[in-house]
């Protein structure tokens, strides 16, 4: 077997080390672009949207915390309503609740698991239980008649751009129970709570 001469096993470490020098180049270069993807992450970009676009999408926040059936993370709040700053959407999960706390309304959203949840207060409940018991009613049409009750006298065309076209049939559910009424108004219907409605949701 040759023996490597002095100047070869010289030339031989260089090479390692070079190729040792690019080996931790790429693995810094990597460490380093995954830091700015989670600086970019965590980052708060300030506010692009305008005052218009900030209300549509604090309206879909509430329309998401309204139809979802399990607690929702500010990053997914923050991806569905299009607002680049998970700070700016938790201002917006306090105004809503601010905004419910003062209406006194049956609604509450509140932080469980690590997410934002639309629940009734526990003295409406019980209420909500028994109309469902006897009057039949779908999950969506309940939680449709809660927005309509928060809103008495809202149209139509609002409610389904809130829910989505599903409202239509739940619509005609809750009128054939005659827990609501809809007046033709122009385009749109103009959506009231009745009087049975009532009965039931006297506290």
């Amino acid at each position: 077997m040759d023996e490597q001469k002095p100047e070869e096993t010289e030339e031989i470490s260089e090479i390692e080390e070079e190729a040792e020098e690019v080996e931790e180049s790429k693995e810094k270069q990597e460490v380093e672009k995954l830091d700015e993807v989670i600086e970019e992450e965590l980052e708060q970009k300030p506010p692009e949207q305008t005052p218009k676009e900030m209300l549509e999408a604090k309206s879909i926040i509430e329309a998401a915390l309204f139809m979802s059936t399990a607690p929702m993370t500010v990053r997914t709040l923050s991806k569905i309503s299009g607002m680049n700053s998970w700070k700016l959407v938790q201002n917006k999960l306090k105004e809503l609740q601010q905004e419910y706390g003062q209406r006194g309304s049956a609604i509450v959203i509140s932080f469980e698991d690590g997410g934002y949840i639309m629940r009734l207060k526990p003295e409406y409940e019980r209420k909500v239980s028994d109309l469902a018991k006897e009057a039949e009613l779908s999950r969506g049409a309940i939680k449709t008649l809660a927005v309509i009750a928060k809103n008495d006298g809202m149209a139509q065309s609002k409610l389904a751009k809130m829910i989505g076209s599903s409202v239509y049939d739940h619509v005609k559910e809750l009128v054939e129970e005659d827990f609501i009424t809809a007046e033709k108004k122009g385009r749109t219907k103009v959506l009231k709570t009745t009087k049975k409605f009532k009965e039931y949701f006297t506290v």
